[in-house]
């Protein structure tokens, strides 16, 4: 079996640049018109090709080969972007996985069945990301959902709890994405297998200080809450250095209240991201910093997103680095710092990710690129990894 290269280009290229909302960059946000086409190009090619498609109340897409009594073995990705994102975050995952089930057709499996996923709604948005993969794990409740988001994303809570857990008896699920880092690049652009994937706490800080004029508050009797704020942020990055087992942390939001030239500022919230594949460490860091902050500062705290570190299935890392081998294509470990549907999923079932190079570990941006060298070679220990099922 051959995967088409030229075919994946191709594909990749025109759903980037035909379902695009914009001039700047890639942009089919999360339950747009322009997801959603995207997604239905997807079905046609599938029908097209003679394959069984099914789609949930949400949106979601399955397309299934092989005999309906065996194990299935899923694999896919997204089709949603970030704002001005690029080409291949998410797209190549869901058209590298188009091409392996179109060989795996052929192949005729008799003792696996295979199914191609498309999840909706991965990327951030208003429902919260890693949405499609939530919903069918059943780990979406309707009752604190707005009704307003509802209708903008043309949904409601009656299409959700009908999609929801409803995960089907798969036997595992596999999920091709760029690394979004520089972690193969700078180890000879060897295709990852992730064995971990971090999980995300994030709590929302307000700083409370006191507004003053700008010109007329002596220094000395200042309660400036950006400055009190930076000390914060200047504390996190010198705690999560001191740790040695990959953990980060993140300032990557502030707002700044009344945020004026002439005022000082009385007031700034901020979001504390931590994330970490070390579960222990994922419950004590965040804590040990809020302790710290509150003993020093006058703060309000809001816990905010948290989602579980998840450890990948033994068995398809070892099918994938042994897909690897047979293939002379080198692989290495390593953990994924970005959540994917794949952490949703991991709970329920075998999981597995390979990573594909970024060059300059570039991502969320237009200038994202990978080589297709190899993309050809991640795809191809997919494939392997995948026909490895079918014993």
């Amino acid at each position: 079996m051959t995967i088409h290269i030229n075919r994946m280009k191709e594909n990749l290229d025109y759903v980037g640049n035909t379902f695009n909302s914009d001039t700047e960059g890639y942009n089919r946000l999360a339950f747009s018109k322009e997801e959603k086409d995207a997604i239905n190009w997807l079905e046609e090619e599938l029908k097209n090709n003679n394959i069984s498609v099914r789609r949930d109340t949400i949106g979601n897409l399955f397309a299934r080969i092989g005999p309906k009594d065996k194990p299935i073995y899923a694999f896919g990705s997204h089709l949603d972007t970030v704002k001005n994102g690029g080409l291949y975050d998410g797209a190549l995952g869901v058209i590298a996985g188009l091409e392996c089930l179109l060989q795996l057709k052929k192949f005729n499996p008799q003792t696996a069945a295979y199914e191609l996923v498309c999840l909706v709604g991965e990327e951030g948005n208003p429902l919260g990301g890693t949405f499609g993969s939530r919903v069918i794990a059943g780990q979406v409740n309707t009752d604190d959902l707005d009704e307003d988001i509802l209708q903008a994303a043309e949904l409601t809570k009656e299409l959700i709890q009908e999609a929801s857990n409803t995960i089907e008896n798969y036997a595992g699920f596999i999920e091709l994405h760029i690394e979004q880092g520089t972690v193969l690049e700078r180890n000879g652009n060897k295709t990852g297998v992730v064995t971990n994937i971090a999980g995300i706490v994030r709590n929302h800080i307000t700083v409370i200080g006191e507004a003053g004029h700008s010109g007329t508050m002596p220094m000395e009797y200042r309660k400036d809450a950006l400055v009190m704020a930076s000390e914060i942020v200047q504390y996190i990055n010198e705690e999560v250095r001191k740790l040695d087992d990959g953990t980060v942390a993140t300032v990557g939001q502030l707002e700044v209240r009344p945020n004026a030239a002439t005022i000082i500022p009385g007031e700034v919230e901020m979001t504390f991201e931590v994330r970490s594949d070390n579960k222990e460490r994922l419950e004590t860091f965040p804590e040990e910093v809020l302790s710290w902050v509150r003993n020093n500062y006058d703060v309000k705290v809001k816990p905010g997103v948290r989602k579980p570190a998840n450890a990948m299935s033994d068995k398809i890392i070892e099918a994938t680095e042994q897909a690897g081998i047979t293939l002379d294509f080198p692989t290495m470990r390593m953990m994924s710092g970005a959540n994917h549907d794949t952490n949703t999923l991991a709970p329920f079932m075998d999981t597995g990710m390979i990573f594909v190079p970024s060059i300059d570990g570039i991502s969320h941006n237009p200038a994202e690129k990978s080589d297709w060298k190899h993309i050809e070679n991640a795809v191809n220990i997919m494939l392997e990894t995948l026909k490895s099922f079918d014993q």
